[in-house]
């Protein structure tokens, strides 16, 4: 396990302290891993939205040209 040294403002560790009960060192890691999580889904879910945008137009002309016979047999 890797050891850490973080220097942070007097303000910021009061905080840190009047919210972590008695154990600050693992409300500071769970804090960091839910801020790592957040941003790593934050990248794919742009990676996702950027990819379906870029299939949208392709989509499209697909349905139009499908649009004709998407009722058949549903009578």
């Amino acid at each position: 396990m890797a050891t850490i040294t973080l220097r942070i403002p007097d303000e910021d560790l009061a905080l840190i302290d009047s919210e972590a009960s008695s154990n600050r060192t693992q409300f500071m890691l769970t804090a960091a891993r839910e801020a790592a999580l957040r941003r790593r889904r934050e990248r794919l879910d742009a990676e996702v939205t950027r990819i379906l945008l870029e299939d949208t137009e392709r989509d499209v002309a697909i349905l139009d040209d499908l649009s004709d016979t998407m009722a058949d047999g549903l009578e």
